[in-house]
């Protein structure tokens, strides 16, 4: 019992590493400088994906098709370019970078599933964790 107890430890242990490994990314930009948060799909359909991006306390980008809408603060500096979109870079470029920019910025897919009804169901996937560190002048 103790064996099967230690191997449980052990493979929840490596569990954590894996996640942690996926959402370390970092990136690093001065005040006023761009960044480019990295986000890729793995996979590409012929419509242009829904991508949204959000920090822990507000929307910040999201693009369905041509459509897309800039959160309060981010207007005219973020974007997420459709052209790249049907790539698969899904990648959320910050212009004039600010001090309160700095945080962790997380990246869903929005798919859509319709059902046997006339009903549409919709799942969000986690695809990318971006922590945002901006270093003054």
């Amino acid at each position: 019992m103790t064996s099967f107890v230690s191997i449980c430890i052990v493979l929840g242990s490596m569990r954590v590493s894996l996640l942690s490994a996926e959402a370390e990314i970092t990136v690093s930009g001065h005040v006023g400088s761009t960044a480019v948060l990295p986000c890729e799909l793995q996979s590409v359909g012929t419509e242009t994906p829904h991508i949204w991006w959000i920090t822990e306390s507000e929307d910040v980008f999201e693009r369905e098709g041509e459509e897309s809408d800039q959160g309060e603060g981010y207007e005219g500096r973020v974007d997420v370019p459709e052209e790249e979109l049907r790539k698969g870079n899904c990648s959320l470029v910050l212009r004039n970078l600010t001090l309160t920019d700095a945080g962790v910025y997380t990246s869903y897919q929005i798919v859509r599933r319709s059902k046997r009804s006339a009903s549409l169901m919709s799942k969000r996937d986690l695809i990318s964790r971006v922590n945002l560190s901006v270093q003054g002048k």
